[in-house]
């Protein structure tokens, strides 16, 4: 059996959320699923939209020490912060200084941590929410060209975004009616870097994914499994479907291939 390179989105993939409760476990089946793969030679690895500081506390609950983060520009191997890129620096600054000018609130991470960076008090004031996990920081003098930027949140409602053409140029996802983040999201080329530093064969790759953000990756791997779970259009495109999450579906997955 020959190595293989697997990289599974979290939410939904290897985490569920207990609609009860509302907290975020990983099953016990994914849990014993993962160890094994690694006890026979497999390479695990998560492959997630989430900022490297957020990912963390899902990935320890796993014991899992390579990830593709930030939509694929951040990598870790080995449990070490090997590589993360900021979003495209000309585009981020043309796009916050023509908001900001505008009026519109404006949020940016600069750093790999939750504080969130604004000019002004304009996007805290209209999205108080965002405070429960991320850390707002007023910064008058900030000057979005001379900065490294990760992600941007905005306050701008779907029709106002027509007034901004560079928004088509840049990923983003619409999380609330009012408000969107602009945010790396191809998962894929962060998995190409992995396979570059570990100089693995991409015939080998393996994705397990839900969601829309994990379309770009299940369009280019060789292997791709969607979650019984998981949105249709990603179903229609996968490779092999799996059974849901919460049903056992990356251990069905992964004893069907024959990897455990």
């Amino acid at each position: 059996m020959s190595k293989k390179y697997i990289f599974f989105d979290i939410d939904g993939t290897l985490t569920i959320s207990n609609p009860r409760t509302k907290k975020v476990f990983v099953p016990e089946s994914a849990r014993r699923t993962l160890k094994k793969l690694k006890e026979n030679g497999h390479f695990v690895s998560v492959a997630t939209g989430r900022a490297h500081w957020m990912a963390m506390d899902i990935v320890n609950l796993v014991d899992i020490d390579n990830l593709v983060t930030d939509g694929g520009n951040g990598i870790v191997l080995d449990k070490k912060l090997v590589e993360l890129r900021p979003l495209d620096r000309e585009k981020a600054a043309a796009l916050c200084t023509a908001l900001t000018r505008d009026g519109r609130g404006v949020g940016v991470t600069l750093h790999d941590d939750n504080r969130l960076y604004f000019v002004n008090e304009t996007f805290a004031r209209k999205n108080p929410d965002f405070s429960s996990f991320m850390k707002y920081v007023i910064d008058e003098n900030l000057d979005f060209s001379k900065e490294n930027i990760y992600k941007i949140f905005i306050s701008i409602t779907q029709e106002e975004e027509k007034l901004y053409p560079i928004l088509e140029t840049m990923p983003h996802m619409r999380y609330q009616p009012n408000s969107l983040m602009i945010e790396p999201a191809d998962k894929y080329a962060g998995i190409t870097r992995v396979m570059e530093y570990l100089h693995g064969d991409m015939k080998d790759v393996v994705v397990f994914g839900d969601g829309w953000n994990d379309m770009d990756m299940f369009l280019k791997a060789p292997l791709s499994i969607a979650m019984g779970n998981a949105v249709d259009r990603l179903k229609e495109v996968a490779s092999f479907v799996t059974k849901p999450a919460d049903e056992d579906g990356i251990q069905f997955a992964c004893r069907h291939f024959g990897w455990i």
